[in-house]
């Protein structure tokens, strides 16, 4: 069976604040809630009691400075993949692109 999309979302979420080394207080403090709205906001979307909507999901990605694509991505080899490609230079993006293109 599938993953669903919620939770995916709530273990990338989880992940990308564990690698920036981030709270949940500090993540809806980023984002401009109160210490404590923000804390119980951010564990409802971890804990998948309530769901981010994509205005949301963009400015957590940009507060944890990972893509957007990230907190949805379907396999943990995809999600390495994209915080990879995001972290090349457009020059070498455009070579990576060229190159995978190419594969079978």
């Amino acid at each position: 069976m599938p993953v669903k999309a919620p939770a995916i979302f709530a273990q990338r979420l989880k992940n990308a604040r564990a690698m920036r080394d981030v709270s949940q207080r500090a993540l809806g403090a980023m984002l401009g809630m109160t210490k404590k709205n923000g804390s119980v906001r951010i564990n409802r979307y971890e804990q998948q009691t309530s769901r981010a909507d994509m205005d949301t999901a963009a400015e957590m990605a940009v507060a944890l400075n990972v893509p957007l694509a990230y907190l949805f991505a379907e396999s943990d080899e995809l999600a390495e993949w994209i915080l990879a490609f995001g972290k090349l230079a457009p020059e070498e993006r455009d070579e990576v692109l060229t190159k995978a293109k190419k594969l079978p």
